[in-house]
């Protein structure tokens, strides 16, 4: 595939990332904060491709393709518009600076 073409990148998504705040009463917090919401493809992998991404020591059962971003980091997490939720377990970065394949697990239903 060349320059991502903007009619494969149907669904919109939600990247966000861990944020550890101060506690009122001295411990921590986690909380998730929005990086950015971008146009992505979602596909669910095969029974060959999750094989393949478990050999990698991922248990990855999604690929998500979107436009390059230098912030993105397989300790974030993506959003769906239904809400449904998936962990960034691997990024595999295509080409120079031209997209990124996202290896997700899904979190829920």
């Amino acid at each position: 595939m060349g320059i991502v073409s903007a009619g494969i990148l149907d669904q919109r998504i939600t990247i966000q990332e861990l944020t550890v705040v101060r506690g009122a009463l001295g411990g921590h917090d986690e909380t998730w904060s929005t990086l950015a919401t971008v146009w992505a493809q979602k596909l669910d992998m095969t029974g060959r491709e999750i094989f393949q991404a478990k050999a990698m020591g991922s248990a990855a059962t999604l690929l998500i393709t979107i436009r390059y971003r230098p912030d993105v980091k397989a300790s974030m997490r993506v959003v769906f518009s239904d809400g449904s939720m998936a962990r960034i377990e691997w990024i595999r970065h295509v080409t120079r600076k031209e997209r990124l394949e996202l290896y997700c697990l899904k979190l829920d239903g």
